[in-house]
């Protein structure tokens, strides 16, 4: 992860920190700092507040001080820290991906998919998106190139019924893994959101478990709304966890870290490019060092 504005906040904790007391000036500094960084304000006064906690020599050097700020970013993200259970034996193991039209869901279904078969996992990918054909096509598209099975219903007609089939066609199929693609609502379109309920509900008369994951995809560039689509994504399926897209951009870290202290629904993975292989296992104490330019 080379993430450009890691460096604008490098080149702010230089000149708060360097050859300076920590006093109620610099904490101050340090706060904005983190502000304009797209951590939020209550996280930002929990990073700082365990800052000022600390035990300092009069001037400490700024690579104390980034090494402190690392171990304090990383406690805040690996308390919530999991990774993809790519070994899952739940036959199937139902996935529900959820996110705006833009954070780059497809594409991660199809990165996903791709990392189950090469774990010997047969894979089922379900288009629930009806809204958009092309959304449909570009999924088909996907998995033609991967070689999952694939399902879709008609344009317009219920997601929550192919939801329901899929179940069975995965059953007799002998599927490892089902990925079903939602439509990719923006978070103030209520009969969509409503939409997604249901088809939560539908996969709980399969099975009390399902999904075994609802995962969202963050665009990491989107700042401080990141945090208001988690949220209320999650007012309607449970979300147990978080992928970050575009994190190969000028995207900003401050937006994980927040999401990560306030909603405690786990980052995920991390996806940095537009090839397969271009996700990877969510590291918080690698993040953490970069994010203060360890």
């Amino acid at each position: 992860m080379e993430i450009s504005l890691f460096k604008t906040l490098k080149t702010g904790l230089t000149k708060i920190f360097a050859n300076q007391k920590i006093d109620e000036n610099t904490i101050q500094d340090f706060e904005d700092l983190l502000l304009t960084s797209d951590v939020d304000l209550e996280t930002s006064e929990l990073i700082t507040s365990k800052l000022s906690n600390l035990k300092f020599s009069d001037t400490p050097s700024l690579s104390v001080i980034q090494k402190l700020l690392s171990e304090i970013i990383n406690e805040i993200i690996f308390t919530n820290s999991k990774c993809i259970n790519y070994e899952s034996n739940n036959n199937p193991y139902v996935i529900l991906m959820v996110g705006v039209n833009g954070s780059g869901k497809t594409t991660t279904i199809a990165k996903l998919a791709n990392r189950f078969q090469q774990n010997k996992k047969k894979v089922l990918l379900v288009a629930a998106d009806t809204f958009r054909a092309a959304a449909a096509e570009q999924l088909n598209q996907w998995s033609d190139r991967i070689g999952t099975e694939f399902i879709r219903t008609t344009d317009g007609s219920d997601p929550a019924s192919i939801v329901f089939e899929s179940i069975g066609f995965a059953k007799n199929k002998g599927i490892d893994v089902i990925i079903i693609d939602t439509a990719g609502r923006l978070q103030n379109k209520s009969d969509l959101m409503d939409q997604l309920g249901k088809i939560d509900r539908v996969l709980k008369k399969h099975d009390d478990e399902y999904p075994h994951e609802s995962i969202i995809s963050i665009d990491a560039t989107t700042g401080q709304n990141a945090l208001k689509q988690v949220e209320e994504f999650n007012k309607f399926t449970e979300l147990t966890g978080i992928i970050m897209t575009k994190f190969d951009s000028n995207a900003s870290g401050g937006t994980l870290v927040s999401i990560t202290n306030k909603t405690k629904i786990p980052i995920l993975a991390i996806g940095d490019g537009e090839k397969l292989d271009d996700i990877k296992d969510f590291d918080s104490e690698k993040f953490a060092r970069e994010f203060v330019e360890i």
